[in-house]
């Protein structure tokens, strides 16, 4: 998707009102975007659709679930692995492992980025790329995270 037929930038004919409705009014211009966004959109920051995604994976948005695989991309490129663990953390599973899945081919030397998910479980760091006997474990951590439960909770 490019600028031109997203849902989220006001210059297009694609543009959806209804989306931006979801967001609170003082914060929708973070959302918004017009045919200059490529343009803004700096090395350092991410475009209203990213930010979309983030938003809204963990709610299964039909949108941000479209356009996950292309924010992934997007926060890889810029180097934002605090935004890819938080991306990977909150997507369903099928989205994750189409996203571990582009990751492990296109981006085996960034796998880095997930260190902070690995710690979390104790997995040594990626530093020097994909270890082919132990891959799975890094793989299951990343596919399946653990869910935080309360200490109220009973057990039977």
């Amino acid at each position: 998707m490019n600028c031109k037929t997203c849902p989220l930038n006001i210059d297009s004919c694609c543009f959806k009102a209804e989306m931006i409705s979801k967001i609170p009014l003082h914060f929708r211009n973070l959302f918004l975007c017009n045919n200059d966004c490529a343009s803004t959109c700096s090395k350092n920051s991410l475009c209203g659709r990213d930010l979309w995604v983030l938003s809204f994976i963990g709610q299964n948005e039909k949108f941000a679930i479209s356009n996950a695989l292309s924010t992934m991309e997007s926060i890889v490129n810029k180097g934002f692995s605090e935004l890819l663990c938080y991306l990977f953390e909150n997507a369903p599973y099928e989205t994750r492992k189409e996203m571990w899945l582009k990751m492990t081919k296109e981006h085996s030397n960034q796998l880095y980025m997930f260190d902070a998910l690995f710690e979390k479980e104790c997995l040594a760091p990626l530093s020097n790329g994909i270890n082919e006997e132990e891959i799975h474990k890094y793989q299951n951590c990343v596919l399946f995270p653990k869910m935080i439960y309360s200490s109220n909770l009973q057990y039977a």
